[in-house]
């Protein structure tokens, strides 16, 4: 049956998406000495015009709180097997029904097959997220660190994955100066988590003021969000960084704006609402935020007190003051691998924009509980409405969401082979020309048919670089129309889709956004590569 929506109005039936094979790398690599054929049919595609049917809906919404509790005996084991009848919970001292109630464990994980190790310079935005947690999400955090601490925190990571039991879903991001970078998607191979790492070559360190890293941070925690809203369940965010740079509270910090000396500060009430945003989005989410720092015995202050703050109200652990950090990895995220997840709708409770305490408690004695211990009631946390596809592609160029992955591809990035006219060129404008080679299954793409019977296709491809700097140092576009007969449908789907383009970029270390738009399903699939190009790169 071939994707199409009819003239009529019908609803469009899209291709079953295909994953992209080994099989189909080696068929990228070996199409690399082919030239793309980009000859069209000059017959323009017919437009479309599409009833709108306004439907009236009725909502009706709720409140359900979701608190993930973590229990563990004397000696910091997880506690298996309570029950529903062992827990009780209360909302600004009332009573309340629990409605759910779930025991998640890792005993027990999920066979995950191999990732396929990709040729040199071959790259692919196939990393599937997880439909349901729990997840770990690792946050390096070089914006706030030095060189020093950032490569033991690099060696810990690297210690850690090489023993990670198996089942644990991970991802990997990078914070610099020049933004948030997604290392890894979420992943339980322990050999492409480690290659990961051994491919960071971002920068260390910042010499902005603290008001622009603050903002950076905040802009960076929200891509996160954004990133694993689409997950269902409790997701564990690991932030390995010195210190708390930032106040992850229920008051966005407000109760913390004290100077070095402990007296009142000037307080950034633009920030403190920012903070305020992301702890809500964090709750709604199931965020909870376990701060890791790197440095070792550093001693106590009241700057563990404020990681301690950030930790607790958050539904998380902080792990600092200790030199063993691969340790404190494998315990932060072995202690949030066993949890019981409960929820309930506020009886006689509503939204009054005030923060609601909530305590849980067991009826067996000598244990200990970590849970969050309460929300602000400012709005019901419903998800944000998926942006269309050219502002979600937009944001993806811009660096400001990790890779998206509603159409798969395999991408090639290679300096194009010199000719005497290139060389010239790249001499005089000491840029390095390089072939970008997408590729992706055919049956991908979505068509739209016309009245005469024409099948119409439409593909934007965008790459765009920048230094090190965020400053845009190269940027190219081009949208591809496919017009297509509907009995030569079958051919075209049974091929990989291939085109190359061409950029010329300028030498250094380079952050690659590469994207690909269908304008006929709005599916956006984007990837960042980063690239150390040098001027004899040929």
């Amino acid at each position: 049956m071939v994707p199409r929506c009819t003239h009529f109005g019908e609803a469009m039936r899209l291709c079953k998406p295909a994953l992209v094979s080994s099989l189909f790398i080696l068929t990228l690599l070996a199409a690399m000495a082919a030239a793309q054929d980009a000859s069209n049919p000059t017959t323009p595609p017919a437009s479309v015009d599409v009833p709108d049917t306004p439907i009236r809906t009725l909502h009706v919404s709720a409140r359900e709180v979701v608190v993930d509790v973590m229990v563990t005996d004397a000696e910091g084991n997880p506690v298996h097997g309570l029950q529903k009848s062992d827990f009780s919970i209360q909302e600004n001292g009332h009573p309340q029904i629990i409605d759910s109630f779930l025991e998640i464990s890792s005993a027990s994980p999920a066979a995950e097959p191999t990732a396929p190790l990709l040729p040199r310079g071959v790259y692919t935005n196939s990393q599937s997220t997880p439909a349901a947690g729990p997840v770990d999400i690792f946050l390096l955090d070089a914006l706030h660190s030095n060189p020093v601490v950032m490569i033991r925190a690099l060696q810990a990571a690297a210690g850690y994955f090489a023993s990670m039991p198996r089942g644990n879903k991970v991802a990997l991001f990078w914070l610099s100066e020049s933004g948030l970078h997604m290392m890894q998607g979420f992943t339980s191979d322990p050999a492409t988590l480690t290659r990961a790492l051994r491919n960071t070559s971002f920068t260390v360190g910042s010499d902005q003021e603290r008001h622009t890293t603050d903002w950076y941070t905040i802009d960076a925690l929200n891509q996160i969000a954004a990133y694993v809203a689409g997950i269902k369940g409790r997701k564990n965010l690991l932030w390995v960084t010195p210190g708390m740079p930032v106040n992850i509270m229920r008051d966005g910090g407000y109760g913390w704006g004290l100077d070095g000396r402990g007296r009142p500060a000037e307080i950034d009430m633009g920030m403190v609402h920012r903070l305020m945003d992301i702890y809500e989005r964090f709750t709604a989410e199931q965020v909870a935020v376990s701060p890791i720092d790197p440095r070792g015995v550093v001693g106590l202050g009241l700057g563990s007190l404020k990681v301690e703050a950030v930790a607790a109200q958050t539904g998380g652990e902080a792990f600092y003051n200790n030199n063993d950090l691969k340790a404190l990895i494998a315990k932060a995220i072995d202690d949030q691998s066993h949890f019981y997840t409960i929820s309930y709708v506020p009886r006689n409770q509503k939204d009054d924009a005030h923060y609601h305490t909530i305590k849980v408690e067991l009826d067996q004695p000598k244990l200990h509980l970590v849970y969050r211990e309460g929300y602000n009631a400012e709005r019901l946390p419903t998800p944000d409405a998926p942006a269309p596809g050219p502002e979600l592609l937009k944001a993806s160029m811009q660096g400001n969401t990790p890779a998206r992955t509603q159409i798969l591809f395999d991408v090639g990035v290679w300096p194009t082979p010199a000719t005497n006219d290139q060389s010239k060129k790249s001499s005089k404008s000491k840029t390095v020309r390089y072939d970008v080679h997408f590729g992706f299954p055919s049956s991908e793409i979505a068509f739209l048919e016309d009245p005469a019977g024409t099948l119409n296709g439409s593909l934007q491809f965008e790459i765009t670089a920048y230094n090190t700097d965020r400053k845009l140092v190269a940027h190219l576009s081009q949208t591809v129309k496919l017009p297509l007969f509907s009995a030569d449908y079958d051919n075209f789907a049974a091929k990989p889709y291939r085109l190359t383009q061409q950029i010329d970029l300028p030498p250094g270390q380079l952050s690659l956004h590469v994207g690909i738009l269908d304008g006929v399903s709005n599916k956006v699939g984007t990837l960042e590569i980063p690239i150390n190009v040098r001027e004899n790169a040929r």
